[in-house]
Order: structure tokens, then C-alpha cells, then sequence
């Protein structure tokens, strides 16, 4: 039913109602598990005005080059912990064995992060400092306790399904599984608690901002400055609805 309703569109499909969805905080909300074509349509104009922009693409960009460097950086610090070699003369030449997918995994979740909030996450900082002698700080980070918020969307994502497939007589008396819906339950609270705390904190700082001063081209910044005198977007869709700024929720 799902494929079947956008088969013949190039448009991202979305999820049909769903009780559980609606349970969980998602229904009605975003893109893919929005089932209102209204605030489908409003949501998916500023998403796709936000992440298509030539400004936000060049951030992509510059944000790929710097976070490999930095990890870069980082596996050569291990090398050099953990070996003789001495990268100051010859620093080209080292080796390391790692675990890549948690490198990777690291390295996307910081690109994210930054394009999406503009600030710094420190993923690969994280993992680097539990797997060397000697740790790296970074007093800039925009989540102190990055690992836990990076649990906290896994355990999120995953989630879902629990709402997605299982009934509500499942969810809420089924031994085993009930409390395991009541801790993914408590899990998206904490993170919707800090996911509004940035965004309040990145609209008061666009507040204090002088009219007219270059903001950061990142998603964030786009989707709350969007149909306002801040907004550097000059195609304008008519229609009420679709001339209003987002709120804190939508976003």
C-alpha cells in the first residue's frame, strides 16, 4: 500500500497513519511519517529549500574535507601511540588497524550534526578518546555527553518499530516487551527535550544577530529564518499557509 501510493512520483513516499506512530510523537510530523498533505507539503518546501541551496551544498563540501582531516589526524595520533614510528619524520608513511564502520559511523554522525545545527558533535573526537592513552578535548561541542545522544538516536530509530508493528495490547501488557516500550518512550523524550533546547538556543542567537549579517548556511539556521526579513531564499510560494515561518515543533 505504502509503494503503491508514490510509484509513479518522484516524491520521497510517507507512511500511512498508524496508531502507534501517532502514540510515539511522529505521526503527523516531518516527511516520512507525515500522513497530512498539508504539513507534508509545508515541511518538504523548507527541507528541500534548506538542503538544496548552492550555499548549504558548498558547506557539504568544505565539511567533508575538514571532518576527513580530522579523522585523518586522529589515525595518525594512534599510530604514533601505538607504534614506533615517528610521524614528524616520516609522515607519510604509517599503518593502523581499525574498525572502520565505527569510524565511518563517527564521521557521518559529526557531518550531520554540523550541517544540520552548524556546531560541533565530536563523534570521532569520542571514540578517538576511548581508544587512546591520550584524550583530546573540545570545550566548542554542542552536546556534552555526545555519546549518550548518539545512543539515544539509535535506540530512537530502532524503536520506531515497536510502534510501527506491534499492537497497542503488545506494547502495554506484554511482559518484556512493555518495559522496553516505556524506555524507548522515555529515550525520545530526553531526546526531544534536547533537540528543543538547540533549536531555542540557535533562534535566540539569530535573534541577537544584527538584520542583515551573513548567518551560517545550515540547515537549522535556513528552516528558522525561513518566510521572515532574514530569509536569503528569494523564490516565494503563494498561499498563507506556505508564507509563514516554521515553529519550534515543526522544525
Amino acid at each position: 500500500m505504502l509503494i503503491s501510493s508514490y510509484k509513479d512520483t518522484t516524491f520521497l513516499g510517507r507512511f500511512p497513519y498508524s496508531e502507534g506512530l501517532d502514540e510515539f510523537g511522529m505521526a503527523g510530523k516531518g516527511i516520512i511519517a507525515n500522513h497530512d498533505p498539508e504539513s507534508w507539503k509545508f515541511n518538504r518546501k523548507f527541507f528541500n529549500q534548506a538542503i538544496l541551496s548552492s550555499n548549504f551544498n558548498d558547506e557539504a563540501i568544505k565539511w567533508v574535507n575538514k571532518l576527513f582531516k580530522e579523522l585523518e589526524g586522529y589515525w595518525k595520533l594512534l599510530s604514533n601511540s601505538t607504534s614506533h614510528n615517528n610521524l614528524q619524520d616520516n609522515e607519510n608513511d604509517w599503518s593502523l588497524e581499525i574498525d572502520l564502520s565505527t569510524w565511518a559511523h563517527g564521521f557521518m554522525c559529526d557531518m550531520i550534526i554540523v550541517l544540520t545545527t552548524g556546531n560541533r558533535f565530536y563523534s570521532m573526537a569520542s571514540y578517538y578518546n576511548k581508544i587512546s592513552p591520550v584524550n583530546v578535548t573540545h570545550s566548542d561541542a554542542l552536546i556534552e555527553d555526545s555519546e549518550k545522544f548518539i545512543e539515544g538516536i539509535n535506540t530512537h530509530v530502532l524503536g520506531v518499530t515497536y510502534f510501527m508493528f506491534l499492537s497497542p495490547f503488545l506494547r502495554h501488557h506484554m511482559p518484556f516487551i512493555k518495559d522496553r516500550v516505556k524506555s524507548i518512550a522515555k529515550n525520545r523524550d530526553y531526546l526531544f527535550e534536547r533537540i528543543d533546547t538547540i533549536i531555542k538556543k540557535r533562534r535566540k542567537e539569530i535573534e541577537e544577530t544584527p538584520v542583515g549579517t551573513e548567518l551560517r548556511h545550515h540547515m537549522l539556521t535556513s528552516l528558522i529564518i525561513a518566510n521572515t526579513e532574514r530569509d536569503v531564499n528569494n523564490v516565494k510560494t503563494f498561499g498563507d499557509d506556505l508564507l509563514r515561518p516554521m515553529t519550534d515543533a515543526e522544525i
